[in-house]
């Protein structure tokens, strides 16, 4: 998916992507992306991502998940009375209750849950209503930041014992998460923001099939040298090819030149110069009315009077937008008041330059004697570029081309298993 042509639409560049992995037989990860339809909505609502890790034997799982996006969409669209904090977080309790109603009517859904991360890009800043151990991060400035507290047990026992999250015993569990919708009784979900977003910024948004295979250096990196659908692709295939154990799903915005977006919007909630002219005869209008009434010409007073009462009512039509339609909200978010959790330089780096020419190597040996279609000298010539870029020390050059290389062969790999299970 990339930038629509509608100018509230201009200021973000997104993409979405979620693969199975390689390990589970079905995928119980669900995303969605909703764009703002109309300007008033844009300023009132934003743009919506979401990603939910569903949990749960046979399909339970991949339907809490898709409960979760499918409940937090509708629900934060139709609260129009309530502020973007209070309905973003207000559709997650939504989703939590008709999840757990479900698991309640239905044994096959027994017990079953999600995490849920939605995160809304306004003109004011990024929200974010969290539950679980997906994630949400910020790459700014070469700097990457996890914008969501994990809450399973590895981060609940860090934060008791002031332990760095990235040092937590080994003995502790990494995937047993302590909240999330369904199962937890008293929910309490997290709000987080607002983040000020400037041009440039991008927002990642991810199950911990991507987190757990991936640091958030290497992430970073990605999301750098990338625009968002290159960068998806990347990362779903690095965690592939790091075991791909869980379902892997990726949802990324970048904000991008948005000026003369907003002066178009700005150009729409303007009253037009018609308008103008149809209130300055309404004005008029009233002005013959009152004369006319004066000087004892009913006649002409009261066909003024009814000059008056079609012009009013023809420039509230003319000037409704700008006059009705402003965002009551642009001044009304209540900010969580928390910081990222960590923040990790991730500048593009000869070390991962080095990983990813090791990964490539490695999957080329793997690759030997398959019946790939690809043109060999396309990723030679991939390869080549990767090679002389780290000799000269231009080290996104590097990282993109050992990268491209990967997802060449990556695809080649797919079409092909594809070919065999058909």
């Amino acid at each position: 998916m990339n930038q629509d042509s509608a100018y509230w639409k201009k200021g973000v560049r997104y993409t979405a992507l979620s693969d199975i992995g390689l390990r589970r037989a079905n995928n119980q990860d669900s995303y969605a992306v909703k764009i703002a339809s109309t300007a008033r909505q844009w300023l009132d609502r934003g743009h919506l991502f979401i990603v939910a890790d569903g949990m749960g034997a046979h399909v339970a799982g991949e339907v809490a998940s898709h409960l979760a996006v499918e409940t937090v969409v509708q629900s934060y669209f139709k609260r129009t009375n309530e502020s973007p904090s209070q309905a973003l977080v207000q559709s997650v309790y939504d989703a939590h209750r008709i999840i757990k109603e479900k698991s309640r009517r239905e044994d096959a859904y027994r017990d079953m849950g999600t995490t849920c991360d939605a995160f809304t890009m306004l003109p004011q800043g990024l929200l974010i209503a969290h539950v679980g151990d997906s994630r949400v991060y910020r790459v700014r400035n070469h700097v990457i930041e996890q914008l969501t507290f994990d809450h399973s047990l590895v981060w609940e026992v860090c934060m008791a014992t002031d332990l760095p999250f990235n040092q937590a015993p080994s003995y502790i569990p990494k995937n047993q998460i302590t909240r999330s919708l369904g199962p937890t009784e008293k929910l309490v979900v997290d709000l987080e923001g607002p983040y000020p977003i400037t041009v440039g910024d991008t927002f990642l948004a991810c199950s911990d099939g991507l987190s757990g295979q991936i640091s958030d250096r290497e992430i970073g990196e990605l999301l750098t040298v990338f625009l968002p659908e290159t960068a998806a692709e990347t990362l779903v295939n690095l965690a592939n090819l790091r075991g791909g154990p869980d379902n892997i799903t990726v949802v990324i915005a970048q904000a991008v030149e948005s000026s003369a977006a907003t002066q178009e919007v700005d150009a729409e909630l303007k009253i037009p110069f018609s308008s103008w002219l149809v209130l300055g005869a309404t004005v008029l209008g009233g002005m013959g009315a009152i004369f006319g009434f004066l000087l004892g010409n009913i006649p002409v007073s009261g066909l003024f009077a009814v000059i008056t009462v079609f012009t009013a009512v023809f420039f509230l039509m003319l000037a409704k937008k700008p006059l009705f339609e402003g965002s009551p909200f642009l001044q009304n978010i209540q900010s969580g008041g928390k910081v990222p959790y960590t923040q990790t330089a991730c500048a593009p780096s000869h070390e991962f330059a080095v990983t990813l020419s090791k990964i490539l190597y490695e999957l080329r040996q793997a690759t030997k004697g398959q019946q790939l279609s690809i043109n060999s000298d396309e990723a030679n010539q991939y390869e080549k570029k990767a090679v002389d870029a780290v000799k000269t020390q231009n080290l996104v050059v590097a990282i993109q081309n050992y990268a491209m290389a990967i997802n060449l062969l990556m695809r080649e790999l797919k079409k092909l298993s594809s070919k065999k299970k058909s």
